[in-house]
């Protein structure tokens, strides 16, 4: 990894792990934020796993935002230091995206609130937006699919150039057989002119 690269990532990261330890240390100061969001989420994710499971989907807001904080925290510095770096930054995606859901204010809520939180929505999109092309990063190497697309489209030239040299060499053996068909043909009638020439002698 390159000394800018490396910078570009801790950079972008420092944010991440910044609220995160704020949201795992202090989730009261978030927690408020969070109760509409995740009073509505925290039912349907109870409803979509197992019934065994159910009930270890936490239902406090606190809970949640010490979840996200984990989460942030973690994708941070596995994208900063380039260890399990795209994994890191599909963490750091659904924090966005999580972010971004908390910070938007509800339908009811008056003009001043929406104004207010204006600013912390664009950001959480920003981050967004950068998160998703951090999963893409392939740092200048090949993608697998690229990868694997190239290796398919190898291989099938090689199968295309082997059937041509196959058909050149059955080809080519078909005219040599024909050739040698022809000769001993030529040499058979040759042969069967002397004996009928001798016979006539013979009989004459």
């Amino acid at each position: 990894m390159s000394l800018m690269r490396f910078l570009a990532r801790s950079l972008f990261a420092s944010y991440f792990v910044g609220e995160g330890v704020k949201a795992v240390t202090k989730p009261a100061d978030i927690a408020p934020d969070a109760e509409a969001f995740t009073s509505k989420v925290t039912p349907l994710i109870q409803r979509a796993v197992p019934a065994d499971l159910s009930s270890y989907v936490p239902e406090k807001a606190e809970t949640w935002v010490r979840v996200v904080g984990v989460a942030q925290i973690a994708g941070g510095a596995m994208f900063a230091t380039g260890i399990g770096r795209r994994l890191g930054a599909l963490l750091l995606t659904k924090a966005s995206i999580l972010n971004i859901a908390i910070a938007l204010p509800g339908k009811d809520a008056p003009k001043a609130a929406k104004e207010a939180a204006r600013p912390d929505v664009l950001r959480g999109v920003a981050l967004l937006g950068a998160s998703l092309l951090a999963v893409q990063d392939t740092q200048g190497k090949p993608s697998l699919a690229w990868r694997a697309d190239h290796a398919a489209k190898a291989t099938e030239k090689k199968a295309a150039a082997l059937g041509e040299d196959v058909s050149k060499s059955a080809r080519s053996a078909a005219k040599r057989t024909q050739k040698k068909a022809k000769k001993l043909a030529k040499k058979a009638r040759k042969q069967a002119k002397t004996i009928g020439k001798k016979i006539d002698s013979a009989t004459s």
